[in-house]
């Protein structure tokens, strides 16, 4: 067991040795094999789940692979949970009409999230999703601490033509996240990019933001070895023409708590050469990564946090599943 300050990352199989029991398990359905995986675990490991919520957007799914997961889910969870939904979330674009349908959701189905031992798997939870919905827990609900399930994938799948990992398609709109606005006072922009695989999403957030200065946050050590190279070589031309080759920072992929600390570090070092100057932040890189940008923004709410909303997402992506992570968050702590 690995334990950081507030928050504990560990094997979930080797936290389920033990009995446990959940109020809430929220999850999400995907075209994704790995989507299924937390269920699986939880239902081997007979887990006890008062209530389950299983996330199911609207987005292109040529295959019919996210019906016949959110099937797979849905019968394990029967055998654990006392009652068990699908939520029918709106476009996967569009996160703010999703969550308030959420809320009504919760509503009609007489499902009170305060007070309640609640536990969420962000695998397949787009950013703009899970950025909103913790940050509405913990208004509407006063929801402090909670537990996260995220399961790596095996391997993402290269593009045949290009040799890249393409994990969108298209750009839809860059915008901030909902709840996360920033500041409105008018001085120069620092941008800070969480590098991910696709370097042309990152030119598209420079180009849109056109800051003043740009710094880069690579996840290393990876999720797996040499993961790390990859985003470096597909965001080398981001990297040159913003300048962030000179303002390049490391924290771990999987430890959002590290990148927290790195975000920090970075904040102080342009505090002290401009007091005013307006951070925005886009989490391009691993979902744990940008998990600890939301934990930094959620106690620092002059941030700015801005996303590239694709038109797609690219149903072949990811390759099975690798280890899954489960994570003790306490808010009170941040």
């Amino acid at each position: 067991m690995k334990l950081i300050e507030n928050l504990a990352i560990l094997s979930l199989e080797d936290f389920l040795t033990k009995p446990r029991k959940w109020d809430i398990f929220i999850s999400c359905g995907s075209f994704e094999e790995r989507c299924k995986r937390s269920s699986d675990i939880l239902l081997k490991n007979n887990v006890e789940i008062d209530t389950s919520v299983i996330f199911n957007y609207k987005e292109t799914d040529p295959q019919n692979r996210k019906e016949e997961n959110i099937q797979k889910i849905e019968k394990d969870l029967e055998e654990i949970c006392k009652s068990s939904y699908i939520f029918d979330a709106d476009s996967v674009s569009l996160p703010s009409n999703g969550i308030k349908k959420f809320l009504l959701f919760l509503r009609e189905k007489n499902i009170n999230l305060s007070n309640k031992k609640i536990i969420i798997d962000i695998t397949v939870l787009t950013k703009g999703y899970f950025f909103l919905l913790f940050n509405v827990m913990k208004k509407e609900f006063n929801l402090h601490e909670f537990f996260i399930i995220y399961t790596e994938p095996e391997r993402y799948n290269k593009n045949n033509e290009e040799s890249e990992i393409i994990l969108t398609k298209g750009l839809d709109r860059i915008e901030s996240m909902p709840g996360f606005p920033g500041s409105s006072r008018n001085s120069d922009d620092t941008l800070i990019i969480i590098l991910g695989f696709e370097g042309r999403r990152s030119m598209e957030v420079f180009n849109n933001i056109n800051p003043e200065l740009t710094y880069a946050i690579n996840g290393f050590p990876s999720f797996q070895m040499g993961w790390h190279k990859i985003s470096l070589e597909s965001n080398s031309t981001f990297l040159q023409e913003s300048g962030a080759f000179d303002h390049m920072f490391f924290a771990p992929a999987v430890d959002p708590f590290e990148t927290r600390n790195t975000i920090y570090e970075i904040v102080n070092e342009i505090r002290k050469n401009n007091k005013n100057m307006n951070i925005i932040i886009s989490p391009l890189g691993s979902k744990l990564q940008a998990f600890g940008v939301l934990l930094y923004a959620l106690g620092n709410k002059k941030i700015k946090i801005v996303y590239p909303f694709p038109s797609t997402y690219n149903p072949d992506y990811s390759y099975k599943y690798g280890p899954t992570w489960l994570l003790k968050v306490n808010l009170k702590k941040l």
